[in-house]
């Protein structure tokens, strides 16, 4: 299993040169979704950043398949110690429910590394509809911002994004 994804931010053009210069890791590049700005460089070779400023994640769990071809979103949030435990709680009966949303191909759950009391869910599906149609759906509820919004110090965000293919 990977124990740690690294990811990094920049322009395309950047970003495919990192690519270039280490063939040999797992990356994926992706845009950000809905009007957002910004291109993102995910590592998910498990091994330690290459990157000069990187974001990295620790693994807690991991259930489906990684397939980093089409569509990621992250919903992150920073609840107090109680709902955390809640949290996670939640978080594995979700992931070690075999009925898993229509188009979910996998789901990583999440710590930012030096932060154990970040939670970020990671989730890999076929298309952005299909996310979309989990977010809207019951089963998306224990990680809807409805659930935090009354927790000031939850820090929720959410934010998904598309995948690209290098220029060759």
């Amino acid at each position: 299993m990977i124990r740690k994804i690294s990811v990094t931010f920049g322009s395309e053009a950047i970003l495919e040169q990192i690519m270039k210069k280490y063939p040999e890791r797992h990356m994926a590049l992706f845009a950000a979704a809905n009007n957002a700005h910004g291109m993102q460089l995910v590592d998910y070779s498990g091994e330690d950043s290459v990157f000069t400023s990187p974001v990295v994640y620790e693994v807690k769990a991991h259930a489906g398949n990684d397939d980093w071809e089409h569509y990621i979103s992250y919903i992150e949030i920073s609840p107090s110690k109680d709902q955390r435990q809640i949290l996670d709680a939640q978080v594995s009966n979700f992931m070690s429910n075999p009925d898993t949303p229509t188009g979910m191909t996998g789901v990583y759950y999440l710590t930012a590394e030096g932060n154990s009391d970040s939670r970020i869910l990671l989730t890999l599906w076929k298309q952005q509809y299909d996310c979309m149609k989990w977010e809207q759906s019951e089963q998306h509820d224990f990680v809807s911002y409805q659930t935090f919004k009354n927790d000031f110090s939850a820090n929720y965000h959410e934010i998904g994004y598309q995948r690209v293919q290098p220029k060759a």
